[in-house]
């Protein structure tokens, strides 16, 4: 097979190191609990696993063979006539279900891999660049060998200016008349979005006040978008919204509500009325606190973890005060007991989640709400594929595509073993999982004793490492500018933040070591301290440790107001895994998109 342009679209913030630790390749060999000699291959492309338990994506079945060629399923079911030099696993003792579908994700960076490394094969993605779509088609279409999950998108979303989902910088194409649903939901289809997602959002449940489609605005987009053969998915928060959009037509529910307990009566009129529901229970408990994911990571094996992945479950800057997500569980239960189809989706990268990682949680968290193990699994895989209308996937059955998670120890009775994975076979193709290249750590210096000080009385030059440059998200294809200058002892940051970046960004870095993002050994040192003014607006400091270019570092805001004011910042408040290692700092400014200028003076780490 051709894999050209599988390739085209894979991540460069991933590095892949060869696999290792794995079950043996034939049934005359140890069970795949075991370790596999040394350099033994995996059996890839055409192969069977014996004797194994299958849940094939509804239901489980013990002491079941799945035969495996060129990628696909050919044939499943017991003891199966299989050729002699077939390569086999024996699967005594596991469990095999289908490559796990996450129904809610929004792609940024190593999304895609760090998805697959932890058995989640497929992302639905609810929201990104709209470029990403041609090549996410041509990639998912071929059997070929992938370090990433397959991606189906909605791509741009349906919002109102300034509403949810602007926020991100990307560039929206908002509405403010129904007369041009028909013709946003025919562009959108042009662009390649496997089906639309509907804001219906006005921050109310958040403590916020932002701008939202008007109802009647909804309602004829759900009609534009099945007039074009796609489904139609609505964000929603409360309970009256997810109402209306199901009174309206909408095929699916994208977040479960956490503002009221839904009725009996209403559960059953979603149920009959066809709409399923991704409740995003990962999202919703680590806002109040409680993120199922960093149990996850506890369990997790150091090396298959991306800093990434790190970063985002340790943020803890959406955070809010609150009850818990009992609402939330409890609104699931009462769901899927009236027979609504239950979606399996994270929500990911939002603070406290993470790819790959937190749909293990999300598992727990549906279990959590009274679903039998089947039911979980079912949400994870066939009935998030047959929801979304994705092809191929969700279910081990023949000529699927043989996207497989191999996980020792019974999953009926026990749901939580999933994170227990044996191995991963993307397109029949077996994962290497873990998550960067092997080999020496670059030596980190260590920063002259007493505190570092830049005053900037000499000019820009800090008088400490390679110094002061302007940073943007132009490194990323993003549009932001920024200026820096010194005027009166002082160090002027000015620019603007402009549409082009998922997370736009524009100000100054500076950089610790010798060379750019050359790490710095602070140990010792608590706080960062520095004086600011500017034009009233909040900013953020971002903290770049080592390995800076493989994640999304952590940030503290501060705000610039008319006069002079200290800020200090312990670096304990950076959400990462050793804060006193830095290689950069940036001061930017971010959201809201548009001008700014602040100026910096007596910057101090001690």
């Amino acid at each position: 097979m051709n894999a050209g342009n599988r390739s085209g679209i894979r991540s460069l913030w991933i590095l892949v190191a060869a696999a290792g630790g794995f079950v043996a390749a034939l049934a005359t060999l140890p069970v795949p609990g075991d370790a596999a000699a040394p350099g033994q291959e995996l059996p890839e492309e055409s192969f069977a696993i014996v004797d194994v338990t299958l849940f094939d994506g509804e239901s489980f079945g013990r002491n079941q063979d799945v035969w495996i060629e060129d990628g696909r399923v050919r044939a499943l079911g017991p003891r199966l006539r299989l050729p002699d030099d077939l390569p086999r696993v024996d699967g005594r003792g596991h469990t095999l279900l289908p490559g796990l579908v996450d129904g809610h994700v929004h792609t940024f960076g190593g999304t895609l891999g760090d998805a697959l490394r932890f058995g989640v094969t497929s992302v639905l993605d609810q929201f990104t660049d709209p470029a990403l779509l041609a090549g996410a088609r041509a990639a998912r279409d071929e059997i070929a060998r992938t370090d990433e999950a397959d991606l189906f998108s909605a791509g741009m979303l349906a919002t109102a200016p300034g509403g949810h989902g602007t926020q991100f910088g990307l560039a929206v194409e908002a509405l403010t008349d129904p007369a041009n649903a028909a013709a946003w939901v025919r562009a959108r289809k042009a662009e390649g979005s496997d089906w639309i997602k509907i804001v219906s959002e006005d921050g109310g449940t958040y403590g916020r006040e932002i701008p939202t489609l008007d109802r009647e605005t909804i309602a004829v987009l759900i009609a534009a978008t099945h007039a074009e053969g796609l489904l139609a998915v609505v964000h929603v928060s409360t309970l009256e919204r997810a109402l209306e959009a199901v009174a309206m037509g909408a095929d699916g529910l994208v977040h479960v509500w956490h503002d009221a307990v839904i009725s009996e009566e209403d559960a059953r009129r979603i149920s009959v009325a066809g709409t399923f529901v991704v409740p995003t229970l990962s999202v919703i408990t680590g806002m109040f606190g409680d993120s199922t994911g960093l149990r996850v990571l506890a369990e997790a094996d150091e090396a298959l973890v991306s800093p990434m992945q790190r970063q985002m479950l340790s943020d803890r800057s959406r955070v809010r005060a609150g009850p818990d997500a009992g609402v939330a569980l409890e609104n699931v239960r009462r769901l899927h007991t009236a027979g609504v189809r239950i979606v399996a989706g994270t929500d990911v990268p939002n603070p406290t989640t993470a790819a790959g990682i937190s749909m293990h949680g999300e598992l727990r968290l549906l279990a959590e709400a009274d679903l039998e193990s089947a039911d979980v699994l079912a949400a994870a895989t066939s009935a998030a594929a047959e929801a979304f209308g994705i092809p191929e996937r969700g279910r081990i059955a023949e000529d699927y595509i043989a996207d497989l998670l191999l996980v020792r120890g019974d999953l009926e009775g026990d749901v939580s073993r999933t994170t227990d994975i044996v191995t991963i076979w993307k397109d029949g193709y077996p994962v290497s999982r873990e998550a960067a290249a092997t080999g020496s750590a670059p030596e980190i210096a260590v920063a002259p004793e007493g505190p570092i000080i830049v005053d900037f009385e000499d000019g820009i030059d800090s008088g400490f490492g390679f110094g002061w440059q302007v940073t943007t998200d132009a490194m990323n294809g993003g549009a932001s500018t920024a200026d820096l200058a010194v005027e009166e002892g002082a160090l002027v940051v000015s620019g603007e933040t402009k549409v082009g970046f998922a997370f736009p960004w524009a100000g100054a870095i500076w950089f610790l070591g010798a060379q750019p993002m050359q790490a710095v050994d602070f140990s010792g040192r608590v706080v960062l301290r520095f004086r600011t003014r500017g034009d009233g607006r909040s900013y953020t400091v971002m903290l770049f440790g080592a390995g800076a270019a493989a994640t999304v570092p952590p940030m503290v805001p501060f705000v610039a107001g008319p006069e002079w004011t200290v800020v200090e910042i312990p670096l304990e408040s950076f959400a990462t895994a050793d804060p006193s290692i830095i290689a950069g700092l940036a001061f930017v400014a971010q959201a809201p998109l548009g001008s700014f200028a602040f100026e910096l003076d007596d910057v101090e780490i001690r």
